[in-house]
């Protein structure tokens, strides 16, 4: 495979860069990191307005793909207006046991008794199920809108842009997915059931209370909730951009207490603690004036929610005392009146309450706005980041069928007159570097802290992009990478040799030779004590191997896997910096062995046990480097 990366000075766009065009087949691929950099995304204002409703709508379409969740739907529905027709009966039975007890009527009240005993028992089951089902509804949506997340944040490098190359455009992508993701779930399926049946139930209780009361019964109840709607509208614009930012900040406290669980030893070590308490406690204090603000803006709207509230309870008796008043049951006796107006007080109360049940989720309504803005615009980052890659890569399949894949001595790895610049200050590190490597010849990269050896290994990778320039990848299945800090997955010894590959090696007929290999690399490489504390290779680990392996023992697995994989090249960042000359040594001599030629970054020029064929000194001032 051929990676072409360039830059024109003058525009923001890749150009081709091809010598070898009859013998090779390039794709362009666009100077991402350049271009992101002078880019943020556009923040809009995370208030209620119309990219709100856009955002939720997305999310919406999001929530509702599939069987089960239309399925989970439809039956919520049915539980809900069930639970509303059971709560309409049981509102009755205090009138029903009024007529009875005025009439000293046994055998009605023990009737009347017996349908309130199944009334509740069956209101109560109801509400069980109607409880169940939205919390059913919920994790499955947290699967759905996580699962998509997820397929967008793994789509490419797009995880390494949010988090590294564009670390302070979006904050804790993690949280977002996590937490926020968790929390607009929970909420929304705690808010969806009663917002659903409002509309039906509004409608048949201004049905009742006009037969009961007339027009004023529905007309007032309506411009009632109208008004406090419009006033709550106003009170819980100011909640939703505070919630926002309060869980923003909730997120840079938890990676603070990360970073110091990670890192505690070190801490411990350089007696760090009253600066880590200092920077604690200063994170603590903006997170806690988020929360006080959130807490601050609340105030007014929970004061119009309980106002609404109360206000609605004596609104419904004025209502029921208009026809009393006018003499519209005057021909009532006293019993059937006080069922009359028993009834019609359920049914007015009931209608202030399907209204104020409404206002009652404001609060909800603002956490779901909230998160709502967080999640999407995770999701409209990543999506750009997604378009930005599939509009500058060739067709993958033909990538792969090209000629360059073929094994036919030309370069691995190509650089034509490379310049790239510092992700930090942009300080030019290497200018117009031409180089080669091969699977023939050993390479050294070295020089001084700040050189840019790092990220010259990251401009291979296509992880950094080239200020000008072009860097050619050929045959990239036999080119593998060692990073400074060696990362370990989840999951079992073999799995763990094998990544990011979850099958045998294709020099490995079958899982008992597999076996035999891995067993003589653990112990090649010291570690054979994993493999006796974890019984054997498929064995699950209940801690994470990273966390508890130490800096050495993580190296030395990472060296597992490379030699494991055998790859042609192996690009490799201070691949001995926690291993002793001795084993290091063994280890180099093990890659001979096994047909993997070496590129190692190190600060030192010479690394005992292993000589390189050439050397790339980079001097870091002014792009300044040598080859030898």
């Amino acid at each position: 495979m051929v990676r072409c990366l360039s830059l024109s000075p003058l525009e923001d766009s890749a150009v081709a860069s091809s010598t070898d065009s009859t013998n090779s087949e390039a794709f362009q691929l666009q100077a991402l990191t350049a271009r992101r950099r002078r880019r943020s995304i556009t923040m809009y204002s995370v208030g209620f307005n119309t990219l709100l409703v856009r955002r939720f709508a997305t999310l919406c379409s999001l929530l509702f793909k599939g069987k089960k969740a239309v399925l989970l739907l439809a039956g919520l529905m049915f539980v809900v207006v069930t639970y509303e027709f059971i709560s309409y009966q049981v509102g009755l039975i205090s009138s029903r046991y009024y007529r009875v007890l005025q009439d000293k009527d046994l055998h009605g009240f023990w009737i009347q008794t017996a349908l309130a005993l199944s009334l509740v028992f069956a209101i109560s089951k109801t509400r069980a199920l109607r409880t169940f089902l939205a919390s059913t509804a919920g994790v499955h949506w947290r699967k759905l809108i996580t699962a998509d997340l997820h397929g967008l944040y793994f789509s490419g490098k797009n995880h390494y842009d949010v988090n590294v190359v564009e670390a302070g455009v979006l904050d804790n992508a993690d949280q977002r997915m996590t937490q926020d993701v968790d929390r607009f779930c929970r909420t929304l399926a705690e808010t969806l059931p009663p917002a659903l049946i409002a509309p039906f139930t509004a409608g048949y209780y201004n049905y009742q209370a006009y037969v009961a009361t007339g027009w004023i019964g529905p007309v007032s109840t309506i411009v009632f909730f109208l008004v406090f709607t419009v006033i709550n509208k106003f009170l819980m614009a100011p909640v939703v951009p505070r919630v926002y930012q309060q869980q923003k900040q909730e997120g840079q406290f938890r990676h603070t207490h990360a970073r110091i669980r990670d890192n505690s030893e070190s801490i411990a070590f350089l007696d760090g603690e009253p600066v880590e308490q200092e920077n604690a406690d200063a994170i603590l204090s903006d997170v806690v004036k988020a929360q006080q603000s959130v807490v601050n803006r609340e105030f007014p709207l929970n004061f119009g929610i309980h106002l609404f509230d109360y206000t609605g309870a004596i609104l419904s008796l004025l209502v029921i005392a208009v026809p009393i008043f006018n003499g519209v049951y005057d021909s009532l006796t006293p019993g059937e009146l006080s069922q009359l107006i028993s009834k019609n007080a359920f049914v007015s109360i009931y209608l202030i309450s399907c209204y104020s049940s409404l206002v009652d989720l404001s609060g909800n309504v603002a956490v779901i706005a909230g998160n709502t803005h967080r999640i999407m615009a995770l999701r409209e980052k990543l999506q750009a980041l997604h378009e930005e890659l599939r509009d500058t890569k060739c067709d993958e399949a033909g990538i792969q069928k090209g000629p360059d894949d073929s094994d036919d001595g030309r370069p691995a790895v190509e650089l034509q007159d490379v310049t790239y610049s510092s992700p930090r200050d942009g300080g030019v590190l290497v200018e117009k570097l031409t180089w080669m490597l091969d699977d023939k010849r050993k390479a050294l990269i070295t020089g001084a802290s700040g050189t840019g050896k790092t990220t010259l290994l990251r401009v291979i990778k296509g992880l950094r992009n080239v200020d000008s320039g072009c860097v050619r990848l050929r045959n990239v299945h036999s080119l593998a990478f060692f990073p400074q800090s060696p990362w370990l997955t989840s999951g079992s010894l073999r799995k763990q040799i094998r990544y990011p590959s979850d099958e045998c090696h294709e020099e490995t007929a079958d899982e008992d030779s597999e076996e035999a290999e891995m067993v003589a690399l653990l112990e090649l490489t010291g570690l054979k004590h994993l493999l006796d504390s974890a019984n054997n290779l498929d064995s699950e680990m209940d801690a994470a191997w990273y966390d508890t392996l130490s800096p050495g023992e993580r190296q030395r697995l990472s060296w597992t896997r490379l030699l494991y994989r055998r790859p042609k090249l192996a690009l490799m960042d201070e691949a001995t910096a926690a291993i002793d000359p001795e084993l290091a040594s063994t280890l180099y001599a093990e890659c001979e062995k096994r047909g993997i030629n070496v590129a190692a970054v190190s600060y030192e020029r010479k690394i005992e046990g292993w000589e390189p064929d050439m050397v790339l000194q980079l001097r870091g001032t002014d792009g300044y480097w040598t080859v030898s």
